[in-house]
């Protein structure tokens, strides 16, 4: 009988425990289909050029850098990373039962078209060597795919993405255009819970990631880079020496 108390018991406290713990998650953590969460989604500083097409005004050049490295700012703001760009993505697994991600792809939300040419570019790139790229593709491509940095090979086609419950990865992509202008999502499948899902990956703001060639001769109506404190023009931009005043 005493046996038979203890493991009552017990069976009660650790109903009482999982019911509390359930009880700190966020809502719909253990219902199917929603076994990965995403945590965060943002440009990694110094990836690339941004152009924006609107009118837009900065203080100066820690300013304008400043900005377009702001998840609020790039929310609320039209721009396109110019050539190139790398996106940062953090997911975490929700679920009892790991999570197995067997594809991440992009998919574009509509033709590409001709390169952008007007509006005011900042320049954000390194000074030097970047940090490693995890994970490319070429937007611009017939068929866009994700594939390895390290060797060029499909990346998903060898293996897959295991996220166990809280587990965090963080996945780095080089996207980049040469020429064309085009706009896209992230598409992930998954499989949770032995049932195969799929979730749609976008840019801050809930807006599809968006790019466009860079241009070298730098046509834009402004632009803002490390040599130079205030806002260039063309010409100032294109030229070898860059005006007295820049500081």
């Amino acid at each position: 009988m005493i046996g038979i108390v203890a493991l009552a018991l017990t069976a009660t406290f650790n109903v009482g425990l999982q019911n509390l713990f359930d009880g700190l998650l966020p809502a719909g953590w253990d219902e199917p289909g929603s076994g990965i969460e995403i945590v965060d989604v943002r440009r990694q500083p110094q990836s690339g050029p941004v152009l924006i097409p609107d009118s837009v005004t900065f203080t100066d050049t820690t300013d304008a850098v400043n900005k377009v490295n702001d998840p609020d700012w790039e929310a609320q703001h039209e721009w396109y990373a110019a050539g190139r760009v790398t996106w940062e993505v953090t997911l975490v697994g929700r679920h009892n039962d790991p999570i197995v991600i067997t594809d991440l792809r992009p998919e574009r939300t509509g033709p590409c078209t001709t390169t952008l040419r007007d509006g005011t570019l900042v320049d954000d790139v390194p000074a030097g060597e970047g940090e490693k790229i995890e994970l490319k593709t070429a937007i611009d491509a017939a068929v866009p795919e994700v594939t390895s940095a390290k060797d060029g090979s499909a990346y998903f086609d060898g293996g897959t993405v295991t996220l166990a419950k809280g587990e965090t990865v963080i996945v780095s992509i080089e996207a980049t255009s040469a020429s064309k202008t085009c706009q896209w999502v992230l598409d992930a499948d998954y499989v949770d819970n032995g049932k195969r899902e799929s979730m749609t990956i976008k840019a801050p703001g809930d807006r599809p990631f968006a790019i466009t060639g860079w241009l070298e001769d730098r046509p834009y109506d402004h632009t803002w880079d490390s040599s130079c404190s205030r806002a260039m023009t063309p010409e100032e931009a294109s030229a070898f020496e860059k005006p007295a005043d820049c500081t």
